[in-house]
C-alpha cells in the first residue's frame, strides 16, 4: 500500500505527497518529526505535520531568507540564527567571509542531531566551522541571559497556524522588543513570514505590523518555493533605510563585491523577489 503524506495548505486546499520511504519518525521533547523520501522532492522534513524543507529546493528558500539581510548590511560580522535546525541557514551565512561569529540557537538538540544524521550535506560543514557557536536553548532564555549584540539576526522559526498559541509569542511585540536590545547600530533582522496569498495574508500582516512597532523600516518580499506550493514570504526590518530600494542592481553588485554566488536563487531572482504582484502589495498592511 502506498504511503501518503497529507498536509492542509490553507482553509480549502490540501497537498498530498507520495512517500517513497520513511527515513525517521517520532517525537523529541519538543515536537513531532518525520523525515521521508519523495520521488519529486528528495528528502522532505516535517515538524508537527508541517513541511519545513525539501531537498529539491531548500537552497532557494534558504538563500532567500539569508542573503537579503546579509547583503543589506555593509559589514555583517556578528550574526544570530534563531532556529534553523537543518544547518542550512548557517551554511548560507558562513558563505559571507566577513562573518567573525555566528551563534545558532535552537531549542531541540535531538532534532538537530537527526538532521546531521539524515541530511548532513545540507549544513555543508557549518557545524564544524570555528566561527559558529551552537546553543541548544529556548531563544527567550538565550536573549535574557546573554549580553551579545549582532549585526544581523535571522529567524527561521516554525510557522504559526494558531495566533493564540504560545508559538505566536515568537513573533510578538515583547519578543521583538527584547530582540532589539541585542542589535548593533545599523543592524538588519530577517524572518520567514509564511505564504503570500492575496486573499489570506493575515499571518504575514501580523508579522509586518509587529515589526513595524519596533523598527523604523520594514519590507516584505517573496520567492516561489516549488515544494511549498506557494509564493513564500519574508520580512526585513531595520532602523536604517534599506538601500536596495534606491539602488538598482544592489544585490547583484553587493554579491559580486563579496565574491558570493547564489546557485539556487540567483541574483536576478533575488532582486525580483522584492517586486511582489500588485494584488499582494495591495493586500499588505500599509505599515511601512
Amino acid at each position: 500500500m502506498t504511503t501518503k503524506y497529507t498536509q492542509r495548505a490553507n482553509r480549502s486546499d490540501t497537498v498530498i505527497r507520495k512517500v517513497e520511504k520513511i527515513l525517521a519518525s517520532g517525537h523529541t521533547d519538543y515536537q513531532k518529526y518525520l523525515f521521508f523520501q519523495s520521488a519529486m522532492h528528495g528528502v522532505c522534513i516535517s515538524i508537527d505535520d508541517d513541511i519545513q524543507s525539501c531537498e529539491s529546493d531548500e537552497k532557494i528558500y534558504h538563500e532567500a531568507l539569508v542573503h537579503p539581510a546579509m547583503l543589506t548590511h555593509p559589514n555583517p560580522r556578528r550574526v544570530l540564527i534563531m532556529g534553523g535546525g537543518e544547518g542550512a541557514v548557517a551554511r548560507e551565512v558562513l558563505h559571507h567571509c566577513c562573518v567573525d561569529k555566528l551563534v545558532m540557537v535552537d531549542i531541540d538538540e535531538a532534532f538537530v542531531a537527526l538532521c546531521q544524521q539524515h541530511i548532513p550535506t545540507w549544513s555543508d560543514g557549518a557545524f564544524d566551522d570555528a566561527r559558529m557557536e551552537m546553543r541548544y536553548q529556548d531563544i527567550n532564555l538565550y536573549l535574557k541571559e546573554c549580553n551579545d549584540k549582532f549585526d544581523v539576526i535571522i529567524g527561521d522559526l516554525v510557522d504559526v497556524h494558531d495566533w493564540n498559541s504560545p508559538v505566536a509569542d515568537l513573533y510578538g511585540d515583547d519578543f521583538y522588543t527584547r530582540l532589539k536590545g541585542h542589535l548593533n547600530i545599523g543592524a538588519v533582522v530577517a524572518t520567514q513570514a509564511g505564504p503570500l496569498v492575496a486573499n489570506d495574508l493575515e499571518g504575514h500582516n501580523l508579522i509586518r505590523q509587529t515589526l513595524r512597532k519596533t523598527f523604523e523600516y520594514i519590507d516584505s518580499y517573496g520567492t516561489v518555493v516549488p515544494s511549498f506550493y506557494h509564493l513564500w514570504g519574508f520580512v526585513l526590518a531595520s532602523d536604517n533605510p534599506l538601500p536596495y530600494r534606491e539602488q538598482r542592481g544592489f544585490f547583484a553588485d553587493s554579491a559580486k563585491q563579496r565574491g558570493l554566488f547564489l546557485p539556487a536563487l540567483g541574483e536576478d531572482a533575488l532582486e525580483a523577489s522584492f517586486s511582489l504582484p500588485r494584488m499582494i502589495q495591495d493586500a499588505l498592511c500599509q505599515c511601512q
